[in-house]
């Protein structure tokens, strides 16, 4: 006999347990549907939006702000010291052997060569100061014996080499008369090339001369204490022409460079006795009035010969202050045809005006060094000598082509101890270039 099957039956159809399960499963999908689309919770027409929430009103006067950040400024950078560094060369007098060398008509002269072994030096500085013994007007005629008249072309051969300024007060200064000194000047004028030692009206002499070098106003002065007599014909000049220190007012032109705005007082002075290196009582003498009105430096030239350089105090002043000046007695011959011992050899003289502080507009004096110079003078292809100057240490161990080692070998290694023995070592020091 069979089992009966276990279910609902529903008229002629049994539903077993597991369909009943699947039909309930059914239905509660079914509500779920039913459920989403009558009461739609995610939207629609019959969905009600809820009240908005009132933003409360803030008084603005009770708002404190919030402080914007401070920029921290960027430091501004000090700036450097000023420095400038100037070089003044020994005399050039062009004798008549140099004059013969530097030309081949007699009119038309090249000097260029002469200076070709030692221009890097010569223009080695941010200023360079330079003296031609006489005049360069080319009014005159043309001579190199006692009386020193150069031809203008020497200028432009100067400038090619890097120099700045010429100092035209020397004893040589009116071996032309009156229109060659003049005649100087304006060719100075033209060339471009500053002048000290004299001017062409009284209104240029009260002028001062002050060179703004790099960011520095340094006043150059000049004067000679003789003219080789030719004063007492040329007395009018003595107002303004040329700079005889004994016709002029040293103390008051340093003070009216002062007033002009000057940092620093540069003075050239020919003075001393041909050929000697010892400093006269009259040096002394000259050299005390320029400290005392205030130089800074005082470079020497006029012997031919080198003479030694010294720190000289001035006497103090109401508060104590003391001003310290360089004095260069004398540079030395830089070009000549003179062979003497010692007067065929001079220096270039260097020193650098030193700021003492950033923008501080105080200044002192720096770094005095001196390069000793020879003239070398060979035999050329003619009857005529050459002459080189040469910056004797940059030629002691290997020397130039045609330099005669007996001879001028010799005595350039003569001249770089002598030039030593005069300068010594407290004050300055000694340099190849």
């Amino acid at each position: 006999m069979s089992k009966p099957v276990k279910g609902l039956r529903i008229g002629g159809y049994r539903i077993t347990p597991l369909g009943l399960v699947t039909l309930g499963i059914l239905l509660l999908i079914l509500l779920g549907v039913i459920g989403v689309v009558v009461f739609n919770p995610f939207g629609g027409a019959d969905r009600v939006a809820p009240e908005p929430t009132p933003t409360p009103t803030i008084d603005p006067e009770l708002i404190t702000p919030t402080p914007s950040p401070t920029p921290t400024p960027s430091p501004t950078p000090e700036p450097e010291p000023r420095s400038a560094t100037i070089r003044s060369l020994g005399e050039i007098a062009m004798q008549n052997n140099l004059l013969k060398a530097a030309t081949t008509d007699g009119e038309n002269f090249d000097f260029t060569d002469m200076f070709s072994y030692v221009t890097e030096s010569m223009g080695k500085a941010d200023f360079t100061v330079a003296d031609v013994e006489g005049t360069l007007g080319g009014t005159a005629k043309i001579s190199g014996g006692d009386t020193m008249i150069t031809p203008p072309s020497l200028i432009q051969t100067l400038q090619d080499c890097g120099v700045d300024m010429l100092t035209i007060a020397n004893d040589h200064a009116l071996d032309g008369g009156a229109d060659e000194l003049k005649g100087t000047m304006t060719n100075l004028k033209q060339a471009g090339m500053d002048y000290i030692g004299g001017a062409l009206s009284a209104d240029e002499k009260k002028q001062p001369v002050i060179k703004n070098i790099n960011g520095i106003n340094v006043a150059f002065l000049a004067y000679t204490d003789s003219l080789n007599g030719k004063e007492k014909k040329n007395k009018d000049l003595l107002k303004f022409g040329i700079n005889l220190v004994t016709k002029s007012d040293p103390t008051n032109d340093i003070k009216a460079a002062r007033e002009a705005g000057a940092d620093i007082v540069v003075v050239y002075m020919s003075w001393g006795k041909m050929l000697k290196r010892d400093i006269t009582d009259d040096q002394k003498k000259i050299g005390k009035v320029l400290i005392k009105a205030g130089a800074d430096v005082i470079i020497g030239y006029g012997p031919h010969v080198v003479q030694p350089a010294m720190w000289v105090d001035a006497p103090a002043d109401k508060e104590g202050n003391v001003h310290r000046t360089l004095v260069v007695c004398a540079t030395g011959n830089f070009l000549s045809d003179q062979r003497d011992q010692y007067a065929d050899s001079g220096m270039i003289f260097e020193f650098t005006i030193q700021e003492t502080g950033s923008a501080t507009g105080l200044y002192t004096i720096t770094n005095p060094t001196y390069i000793p110079t020879y003239v070398w003078r060979a035999q050329g292809e003619t009857d005529n000598y050459v002459y080189h100057t040469m910056a004797v240490g940059q030629w002691l161990e290997e020397q130039p082509e045609g330099m005669s080692y007996g001879t001028d070998v010799t005595r350039m290694r003569e001249v770089w101890a002598e030039v030593q023995s005069v300068m010594g070592t407290d004050v300055a020091t000694v340099a190849a270039e």
